[in-house]
């Protein structure tokens, strides 16, 4: 039986600090019907009600694969896109009219993992990234997808949102949990010129698999570490969810060995406090 454990959290930019916006970045778990499912959107900066629309994307595609696990499972990954595609509109919509504005002003970033038994299903539309991790470590499962211009990526609400909105389903295997971070975090998270993920990627996951750690002070020693440390990176918002999904016991000693990083390890667990 798989004994899920997710702990996440969002802090706010320090440009929408002085700008007066509120965070853009909305993120949301749930365990339900032996699924556990987690989710995570980035609001576009330059739309009014972004935080609105990255709230409802986070919190449908979670209620959505907690009730719908197995028959979205057997689809195909273009009739799981174009199926999540349609039917996260409709929220979006019914809100843009009762704010009386576009739907485009909702518009946002989505990323999403669900798992049930031995099963996974991912999604990715937009920049930000998703991490797995298994015992050599944590791996990439999704790169950011931008436009032409570095600056631009894609968003649930375009017309043609399937046709970017990739879809991942596979058996777990040796997978042991993931990570969905937003672009702020992705500039800590992320090692740009190796085209790896950074080590903090395993700090946190060895916190979320150390039973000794509650949820709530995995949610602040987040939230610390993303505010304290993150933000001195990036002006934009940063968030963080993980899940891990079976026990993992010993498993960060191993990876330790494995990449022969001893001395790496006490250095970043002294940074990270």
């Amino acid at each position: 039986m798989n004994l899920f454990r997710i702990a996440g959290a969002t802090t706010i930019g320090t440009s929408h600090v002085k700008n007066g916006k509120p965070c853009q970045d909305k993120i949301y778990s749930k365990k339900s019907n032996h699924v556990a499912a987690i989710a995570l959107a980035d609001g576009a900066g330059s739309c009014s009600k972004s935080d609105l629309g990255a709230e409802i994307c986070t919190r449908y595609i979670v209620d959505f694969l907690c009730n719908n696990f197995d028959k979205t499972y057997l689809l195909s990954e273009q009739e799981i896109s174009e199926k999540i595609n349609k039917n996260v509109k409709k929220p979006l919509e019914e809100m843009a009219n009762e704010l009386n504005v576009s739907s485009k002003e909702l518009s946002s970033t989505l990323l999403f993992v669900a798992v049930k038994g031995n099963k996974y299903i991912a999604g990715h539309i937009g920049d930000g990234l998703i991490g797995k991790f298994d015992e050599n470590g944590s791996q990439i499962l999704s790169l950011p997808e931008n436009g032409e211009y570095a600056n631009q990526t894609f968003f649930i609400t375009m017309p043609e949102a399937d046709k970017y909105l990739r879809i991942y389903k596979d058996n777990l295997n040796s997978t042991l949990g993931f990570i969905l971070m937003s672009d702020g975090s992705y500039e800590s998270l992320f090692d740009t010129q190796n085209n790896i993920l950074a080590s903090a990627n395993l700090t946190f996951f060895s916190w979320l698999v150390d039973k000794k750690n509650t949820i709530e002070a995995l949610n602040k020693s987040i939230e610390d570490n993303l505010a304290s440390k993150f933000t001195k990176r990036t002006a934009d918002d940063c968030s963080v969810i993980l899940l891990s999904t079976r026990h993992v016991d010993g498993w960060l000693d191993k990876v330790i060995k494995i990449a022969h990083i001893e001395k790496w390890w006490e250095k970043l667990k002294n940074y990270l406090r």
